[in-house]
């Protein structure tokens, strides 16, 4: 991913994610987990999942054209062996940062008074902090396209000499599997945050007085005959009368 639109984008796909996560609450038949769960609360878990996802799938994503396509990254426009680590480690903390960062923009610009994020709000916050990004961003690949188109050094590219199509080479190969595994991470992030339980549901103890169900007896099975209680006669032995007396004649 060019280095110039990595944040634009990662600040888009917070925007999206915001929308997802607010549209968890309203979708029918959305799945939940009963059991209470050791984790954040509610409000603080959607957030860590987006975090996850900027640091574990799309910081990596663009350190990758950093490190192996730096040119190409900077769409030619400068030499990167003239720029300092530095600028590097720089930019990929914006990137990781872009994505929540988008996200808690949208989700409070979403937020009504109650504090909890609502559908028309969510609609709005997703055309503004997700369509203005991406529409810089295309204008600035489109405008760079034919730089973006090449594969080589800066020096080759200035000097018109040396330089191959992306597609079908390594570059091109590696922007597929990159963004693909970026899809994939979008994909499983979003499964979470619809999986989610809905506010104040999590970890929700029963109050101390509420009735228990009481426990029926199970039915004996049948053609067997249930035990039956033991007689609490005294035994009657043979020549004794009442009392231990013996019956016979002395």
């Amino acid at each position: 991913m060019p280095a110039f639109v990595a944040p634009l984008v990662g600040f888009a796909l917070g925007a999206l994610l915001a929308w997802f996560s607010a549209a968890a609450p309203h979708r029918p038949g959305a799945l939940r987990a009963t059991e209470p769960r050791l984790s954040p609360g509610p409000r603080d878990r959607p957030l860590a999942l987006v975090s996850l996802f900027a640091v574990l799938v799309f910081a990596p994503v663009c350190a990758y054209f950093l490190v192996f396509a730096p040119d190409w990254s900077f769409a030619y426009l400068v030499d990167t062996r003239r720029i300092p680590s530095a600028v590097d480690l720089l930019l990929l903390l914006l990137d990781a940062a872009s994505v929540p960062a988008g996200f808690a923009a949208a989700h409070r610009f979403a937020s009504s008074a109650g504090g909890r994020p609502t559908a028309q709000g969510a609609v709005r916050a997703l055309a503004v902090f997700g369509g203005a990004p991406i529409a810089i961003a295309l204008v600035a690949v489109l405008a760079l396209s034919r730089r973006l188109a090449l594969d080589g050094t800066y020096r080759q590219v200035e000097g018109d000499f040396g330089v191959h199509p992306v597609a079908g080479g390594p570059l091109g190969y590696a922007l597929l599997w990159m963004y693909t595994m970026l899809a994939a991470g979008f994909a499983v992030t979003v499964s979470a945050l619809l999986r989610r339980d809905p506010p104040g549901s999590a970890g929700k103890a029963e109050p101390p007085g509420a009735p228990r169900p009481r426990a029926v007896p199970s039915e004996p099975a049948r053609g067997v005959d249930p035990p039956r209680p033991a007689s609490t006669r005294p035994e009657r032995r043979l020549g004794l009368g009442k009392g231990g007396r013996s019956n016979r004649p002395g």
